[in-house]
């Protein structure tokens, strides 16, 4: 099984062929993105600036790079450094039409996938809130949160109507910048050229340049999403297994699996797509294996053959020590 999005990854990633047809479009989407910068980097118009420090985490293409993971683990560096961040999100795929605040108990189709995952993984020890206008949600948390410290925009690049004060692109070394063509023909959120105008770089996986930043996934087990019980890569191969995703970037998770010589299925849907327990039945004599971002949106639902790959982060210190010198 194919999704949409992997039609569309296979033109920008794999080969491009009648994905030239939507060039036009692409122009079109540029002109209109840099009248959109141009308004505001030349005051026709406003940028918020809040009280505290911003921080934007985001990537210039479509799909999946680690942004999530890379604001987690500064979450957990600035608390231990005892500040006391918060992160907002646009909230994707979520139901909610105002700005809201996500709490562990929050419904997954309300408030989105991504956001659900951060409160989850911090155990509720920082306030995230989601909405669509980035900087009303800023400033709506500051009035609930005031002992807020420092924010981070969990995406938000081309969000220009809140200042920010430290700019994050986060690059998959693997795919990078596919066909570097502007979306719909292509990728790209806005040109490769903006790699040189933010605070920093980070790649996921290896790069050679050492004025980027580099950060590494790490996987220990597998974990039962109904019993929490953790295996080896090797455990659950008592059955055959399904390697069911809805993310930006399937293909990093699949080579992931692969890298422990895991024979599987693959199935995958749009990213964010929200799961229900009908997607499953015909999988009940498989052990199927999805990323945290998948799990989160079946836990009301999961059986004891559900097993997630939980992510550890591995992050070059120097980007903290940069980040820290200029918002603090």
């Amino acid at each position: 099984m194919i999704s949409i999005d992997q039609v569309f990854n296979n033109q920008y990633y794999k080969k491009s062929t009648w994905i030239y047809l939507l060039i036009p479009f692409s122009i079109f989407f540029y002109c209109l993105s840099s009248l959109k910068k141009y308004l505001y980097k030349n005051g026709f118009l406003k940028t918020i600036k809040i009280k505290v420090p911003v921080l934007i985490i985001g990537n210039i293409t479509l799909g999946g790079t680690g942004k999530t993971s890379l604001a987690l683990d500064l979450v957990e560096k600035f608390l231990r450094k005892g500040l006391k961040p918060a992160i907002i999100s646009r909230g994707y795929r979520g139901s909610a039409n105002n700005i809201t605040e996500v709490f562990e108990s929050s419904d997954v189709s309300a408030v989105g996938d991504e956001a659900l995952l951060i409160k989850t993984k911090t155990k509720s020890k920082i306030p995230v809130f989601i909405g669509k206008d980035r900087a009303n949600v800023a400033k709506i948390l500051l009035k609930k949160h005031p002992e807020t410290s420092i924010i981070i925009s969990d995406d938000g690049l081309q969000h220009h109507r809140l200042a920010r004060d430290y700019e994050i692109i986060v690059v998959d070394s693997q795919r990078q910048f596919g066909n570097g063509l502007i979306f719909p023909a292509g990728p790209l959120r806005e040109c490769i050229s903006k790699l040189k105008q933010v605070d920093a770089v980070v790649y996921r996986g290896t790069n050679s340049n050492s004025s980027f930043y580099q950060m590494k996934y790490i996987t220990k087990h597998f974990k039962n999403l109904l019993t929490n019980k953790t295996t080896i890569f090797k455990g659950i191969q008592d059955k055959k297994i399904v390697a069911i995703t809805a993310i930006g970037n399937p293909e990093s998770f699949f080579s992931t699996l692969e890298g422990y010589d895991l024979e599987f299925k693959k199935v995958t849907y749009n990213d964010h797509y929200l799961f229900n327990k009908n997607d499953f039945i015909k999988y009940a004599d498989y052990n199927i294996v999805m990323t945290e971002k998948d799990a989160i949106k079946c836990q009301k639902f999961a059986m004891n053959n559900f097993w997630v790959l939980p992510l550890e982060t591995k992050v070059d210190e120097r980007l903290f020590r940069n980040i820290l010198k200029k918002v603090t």
